[in-house]
């Protein structure tokens, strides 16, 4: 590949970025979720009740190689966040190959939002699924192009793999399909054997899921049907204005009010002439945020992540639409240059407060004041264990499975951890009768008597043993604090705490 001045110009300022997403991988201590898919990681499944495995699985293998620190429970997110850009640059390409700069331009636009960023640094089932999403895209581009037919068993595998990492994986087939549907010059696929093998690969790889589900009451797959449908009490137009407003947010509004024009102009020269490229990209973007948008109608708000597939080959639509249509007029060239600027600098701001908490936001509603405060608890943590030595051993429990995985992460990762009256979320562990008789610390958010008196059928006897203040910035975050507490004589196993 030959390089020109402005694609090495690109190049550089991606590489820039990711080294300062690095740094902050690094240096940032683990989120909440974060600590909870690492806790997976420690008990290798085939599913949990939460999400399928592949994060928990990514963690495990950086962490078995380089220890349990924040640097090696993110990086291989932050390298399959690197990867996903080589798929979303080679579709681009193959799409529209006499576009030379449109390829480099989706990258550089990908990287100044807010969402993908957010993704490199911060590691959730979301980072397995768009790298293996931009895959599967890459090889539907291919096919497009008039690709062999062998394509469709890559495009299976990558299927079954991202449905190894989320359960929103599975739209790519209703929105492969229907592209192909309304595609007549590529609908004789659907009478051919490779697309349906391609599926078939995808159900093979993905069938430890069905089985561990199957074993399980379908635990994973009935959490995250209410999770996504549960009503939430708000007017629907409320919702979907929220909704909206979300997805502007970790686009930057300028690139959601581009995104979203281009789209549209695409689909007024989808309707005036044939034209499969576009049209690809448009099933694989529109029907996804449509999905969500009716899921927020329905139930609760899609939290702003969840359509972030949408945006690989929107990216690429309203890209290809700029170039072909928009970029010889200065006043979208303007705009387009405000919306990577702005979308720039809001990125840089976020990551640099992220570090270091600067922007005037009251302590209690900033998002960052959850990356703060766990390695003073794990600290705690450890020295009640260690200056109150027991022969039959400890283990922790918490109110919050997150609060649990991170006093067990910062506390030298020795601790089993457990939320006693969630069970189903902690199937991977197997029968807990090998705690009885241990003492466990508990870390508790509530400590009302009432809080307490849950567990006091549960143990010989419960003492205090001081308590954590989360401050972030000066102020005590009442919901990050806790209340440290020893609980003598485990006197039951699971079930004994409410499981089945």
């Amino acid at each position: 590949m030959v390089f020109t001045p402005r694609d090495k110009l690109i190049l550089s300022a991606i590489v820039a970025l990711f080294a300062f997403r690095l740094l902050t991988i690094h240096a940032i201590q683990l989120s909440p979720d974060e600590a909870y898919y690492w806790n997976w990681g420690q008990h290798p499944s085939l599913a949990y009740s939460d999400h399928p495995p592949m994060v928990a699985w990514v963690m495990a293998f950086f962490t078995a190689l380089g220890g349990n620190s924040e640097l090696f429970v993110r990086l291989g997110g932050f390298l399959l966040s690197a990867a996903a850009l080589f798929f979303l640059f080679a579709a681009a390409r193959t799409l529209f190959p006499d576009r030379r700069d449109l390829s480099w331009d989706i990258l550089l636009a990908f990287n100044v939002t807010l969402l993908f960023p957010a993704g490199c640094i911060i590691q959730t089932p979301d980072t397995p699924m768009l790298f293996f999403w931009a895959a599967a895209a890459w090889c539907g581009s291919r096919i497009v192009s008039g690709g062999p037919g062998w394509w469709w068993y890559i495009w299976g595998a990558a299927l079954g793999l991202g449905l190894l990492s989320k359960y929103t994986m599975i739209l790519l087939v209703p929105c492969t399909f229907g592209f192909l549907l309304f595609c007549p010059p590529l609908r004789h696929w659907l009478a051919r054997k490779e697309p349906w093998l391609g599926l078939l690969i995808a159900f093979a790889l993905f069938s430890p899921v069905l089985y561990w589900n199957s074993q399980h009451e379908w635990l994973s797959f009935t959490y995250q049907l209410r999770q996504g449908f549960s009503p939430k009490q708000k007017a629907v137009p409320l919702k979907l204005l929220e909704y909206l407003g979300g997805q502007a947010g970790v686009i930057t509004p300028i690139l959601f009010v581009a995104f979203t024009g281009y789209s549209v102009k695409a689909l007024r020269i989808i309707r005036r002439e044939s034209n499969p490229s576009y049209l690809y990209l448009l099933f694989l973007s529109w029907p996804v945020l449509i999905f969500f948008g009716f899921s927020t109608a329905m139930g609760k708000v899609a939290e702003a992540n969840w359509p972030a597939p949408a945006y690989i080959a929107g990216f690429i639509l309203a890209g290809a639409v700029y170039h072909d249509v928009y970029a010889a007029r200065p006043a979208h060239r303007r705009f387009i240059a405000a919306g990577l600027v702005v979308g720039l600098l809001l990125s840089l701001v976020v990551q640099v407060h992220l570090l270091k908490p600067f922007l005037p936001i009251p302590p209690a509603s900033d998002q960052t004041r959850q990356f703060h405060g766990w390695r003073q608890l794990g600290g705690q943590v450890s020295g009640i264990v260690d200056q109150r030595p027991t022969d039959r051993g400890y283990f922790l429990v918490s109110d919050k499975g997150t609060t649990a995985a991170e006093s067990v992460f910062y506390s030298g990762a020795r601790l089993t951890g457990v939320d006693l009256f969630q069970p189903e979320r902690y199937v991977f562990l197997g029968e807990l009768s090998g705690l009885r008789g241990k003492d466990a610390v508990l870390v508790l958010h509530g400590a009302s008597e009432a809080g307490l008196k849950r567990y006091e059928g549960v143990f010989d006897s419960i003492e205090p043993a001081g308590s954590h203040d989360c401050l972030f910035r000066g102020v005590k975050i009442d919901g990050l604090s806790v209340h440290l507490f020893i609980g003598r004589g485990f006197r039951g196993s699971w079930t004994a705490a409410g499981g089945k």
